[in-house]
């Protein structure tokens, strides 16, 4: 997922072309995409939720927990 002003603009891009075909025509904007990202399940917020699982955020520096913890990150993201 990228939290970027460019990932929202291509989505307005792509997305564009959809709505014009069903007739509904408006101006695009960026405006409700200002608060994209920035909800994220990292730092203090998963330790949180991660440790009601009994694990903690730690789990979730090592690129491998999609493997070994990925019951316990979905559980304490369904919390969150």
């Amino acid at each position: 997922m990228l939290a970027t002003s460019f990932a929202a603009r291509s989505l307005l891009r792509h997305t564009r072309p959809a709505i014009a075909a069903l007739g509904v025509t408006r101006s695009a904007s960026i405006e409700p995409y200002n608060d994209y990202g920035k909800a994220l399940f990292t730092g203090r917020v998963a330790d949180e939720y991660l440790k009601k699982h009994g694990s903690s955020g730690d789990i979730l520096k090592d690129p491998s927990w999609v493997k070994s913890h990925a019951d316990t990150v979905a559980k304490a993201v369904l919390d969150w």
